[in-house]
């Protein structure tokens, strides 16, 4: 019973190394893309960015070919992701100046270093999410941006991968804690109720 739920829970590495591995021979990489677009004003004022839970880079893959030297921190508990993004999508370095570092832990990624920390659909699979935006939040220079995307059905939300069950409002809760104005954007629509079914928030790191 134990083995069988290492195997089948979302909290573990062995989880998402399972789930990496039948992904890592399609011929396209899952990206945020066009909903990431709506915040290119964002990205363009950021020299140096954190992909927490970066997967199999497909997100960063997008955003390094709009931007030119920058530093992409990609953060992933699993090294199947990693080996595969590091060896066969990005590398160390790219045409267009961009450089990216690999991390299988937050605690080798410096504190007060980082532009803008992204991490989209993945708290919501953490059962420990609190500490991780805590550890996220000391990343972030003064001025620097969190930007975060997740599932916000709340109970409506029947995903056995997810942990956690947000909503609008308990998002705002979160972080209203780490800044005065909390920003909201919708990110997909449910197509029966037409309510939100996903959002992206984000909040700045206020300047002392």
């Amino acid at each position: 019973m134990k083995k069988f739920l290492r195997l089948f829970n979302p909290n573990t590495v062995r989880y998402w190394d399972r789930k990496y591995l039948g992904k890592i021979d399609h011929p396209t990489i899952k990206t945020d893309g066009h909903h990431l677009h709506k915040f290119l004003p964002i990205f363009r004022k950021s020299a140096t960015l954190l992909d927490f839970g970066a997967g199999l880079g497909g997100n960063v893959q997008y955003l390094s070919g709009m931007l030119e030297k920058r530093h992409f921190h990609l953060v992933d508990h699993s090294d199947v992701s990693l080996q595969f993004v590091r060896d066969k999508l990005l590398g160390a370095e790219d045409e267009r100046g961009n450089r990216f570092s690999y991390h299988r832990d937050l605690s080798t990624v410096p504190d007060g270093s980082v532009d803008l920390v992204i991490s989209i659909e993945v708290l919501e699979h953490i059962s420990s999410y609190r500490e991780i935006l805590e550890a996220l939040w000391g990343k972030l220079k003064t001025g620097g941006v969190l930007l975060l995307s997740v599932p916000v059905k709340g109970w409506r939300d029947r995903n056995r991968e997810h942990v956690n069950k947000f909503t609008v409002g308990s998002m705002f809760g979160i972080l209203s804690r780490y800044g005065e104005i909390v920003h909201v954007a919708p990110r997909t629509y449910s197509k029966r109720s037409g309510r939100i079914s996903t959002a992206y928030f984000y909040v700045e790191k206020a300047t002392q």
